[in-house]
């Protein structure tokens, strides 16, 4: 199987010492930083709908290098009206190349109330989709019903906007409910400090 820089194909050997061994990854290059916006959330039939703003950051996670492709996120959100603080979650992102610009993803999120998921997807130059898999969440003895037996988390980078944008969305089942929209963000991207 050849080696692809962008367009072209590269076999010569001479060429191979000269390209680094891991190419970046346009997605994180986006979406590294900052980001606040707003969203809209709700869960029928036991949360009505309501707005709230977001912050989230991410940042290379340690260890970070060419055979670990790992980020770290914290996100916190309020309620539009309030300020009210709602919910915060923190994890981490590993990525798996299959190629330039798409491979598989891994990313671990774990929540005050002591829900922990393992989601497991793909991503490509400006997306990633994952969900929950393999019984990859755990909670407290002391969580109460009803019970998250599924997530799916989505989300995609408009880097051709000004300032670059995202459209983060957030699906959840519960031994009640069928897998539903439960969050939808769109954040915009803020100037580096």
């Amino acid at each position: 199987m050849a080696l692809m820089a962008g367009n072209v194909i590269v076999d010569d050997p001479i060429l191979l010492q000269a390209l680094p061994r891991q190419l970046p990854l346009t997605l994180m290059e986006h979406m590294e930083g900052t980001w606040i916006g707003h969203g809209v959330g709700e869960y029928p039939p036991h949360v009505p709908k309501f707005t709230f703003l977001q912050q989230l950051v991410v940042e290379k996670a340690v260890p970070h290098g060419p055979r670990e492709l790992t980020w770290s996120f914290r996100s916190v959100t309020w309620h539009s009206e309030t300020r009210e603080g709602l919910r915060s979650e923190q994890g981490y992102m590993r990525f798996h190349p299959a190629a330039i610009d798409h491979g598989r993803v891994e990313i671990v999120v774990t929540s005050p109330s002591g829900l922990c998921e393992v989601n497991e997807g793909t991503y490509t130059e400006d997306s990633f989709d994952v969900w929950t898999r393999y019984g990859g969440l755990s909670r407290p003895q002391s969580a109460s019903r009803p019970f998250v037996t599924e997530v799916r988390r989505w989300c995609e980078i408009r880097p051709q906007n000004d300032p670059m944008s995202m459209e983060y969305r957030v699906e959840m089942a519960t031994d009640r409910t069928p897998m539903q929209q439960h969050l939808l963000s769109k954040l915009v991207k803020q100037p580096p400090a």
